[in-house]
């Protein structure tokens, strides 16, 4: 016979069940994973650190979950015939340009030396955009992102573009340092846009199909705590803390939280948006 304890554990474990939802996230330790951090234990996060090794052979394959991946990438395997399909926009602009002296306009940075992380990833793309917008030619030398981080910090690059939070966090380490241009500002001076769409969750249509209330769930999660980040952001910043390898102040995450920009744009107004976004970067090449 059952005892008593059994069947509270049994009934206790049935209600948990019945309030959660199973679904498998790959995302980089980056700002749009952030309102995904209360959801830890209702998702499986995969964090991932190099999106050619680790996610587009898993897309190739078809196999199923939610991924949050620059949308030119998306968007680019959906035009080679993958079965993929945008879920909505997390990010209408994560980047900024990190100086060691005053600069009151990006038409300044003309001939100048700025460091650029991940040659042709998105800050790359959406830099050489607004340099050729604005008629300049920066002097661009490459690194990966954590090393750009690392020579600014150090005061051995004069210009760099930067992403959240490794920006915020770069100014942090080294006060010298001046937020001279963010792109954010300066794409909607030369585009019909109120911002860069960069960043994207995307699932397979297959996955999208055997799971649609599991995601139409995380959806409205989803949406909900990038509007309880922006009205109280401790709770996220301290999950951040425990879940990021960023070594960043709380009052450096509520200031790098600021310039993330943080969203989630879904339906159709979602899809527009990226298709003008992909029409920009691609007339502009």
């Amino acid at each position: 016979m059952i005892s008593k304890k059994i069947k509270i554990t049994i009934l206790l474990n049935l209600v948990i069940s019945l309030n959660s939802f199973s679904i498998d996230v790959y995302t980089p330790k980056a700002p749009p994973s952030i309102p995904m951090l209360p959801m830890e234990n209702d998702i499986t996060l995969h964090y991932y650190q190099d999106v050619h090794t680790e996610v587009i052979p898993r897309l190739i394959k078809n196999q199923g979950g939610i991924y949050v991946i620059p949308t030119n990438l998306g968007e680019n395997l959906k035009k080679k015939g993958l079965e993929l399909e945008l879920l909505g926009v997390t990010s209408q602009g994560l980047i900024s340009i990190i100086s060691n002296q005053k600069i009151d306009n990006i038409k300044d940075l003309d001939g100048k030396n700025i460091l650029i992380g991940a040659q042709g990833a998105s800050p790359d793309i959406i830099s050489k955009f607004l340099f050729k917008s604005n008629d300049i030619s920066p002097k661009i030398t490459y690194r990966s992102t954590p090393e750009v981080a690392k020579l600014m910090m150090m005061q051995k690059g004069d210009n760099a573009v930067l992403p959240e939070p490794m920006a915020t966090l770069v100014l942090e380490k080294n006060s010298k340092l001046i937020r001279t241009i963010v792109y954010k500002d300066q794409w909607e001076k030369v585009t019909s846009l109120s911002g860069i769409p960069q960043v994207g969750l995307y699932t397979t249509s297959k996955y999208n199909k055997t799971h649609s209330k599991e995601i139409e769930t995380f959806m409205k999660n989803y949406k909900k705590n990038v509007k309880d980040l922006k009205k109280n952001p401790s709770e996220f910043i301290d999950l951040a803390q425990t879940n990021f390898d960023i070594k960043l102040s709380d009052r450096g995450y509520e200031e790098s939280i600021k310039y993330m920009n943080l969203t989630l744009i879904d339906g159709k107004e979602g899809d527009k948006l990226v298709k003008e976004y992909i029409k920009i970067l691609g007339e502009n090449k």
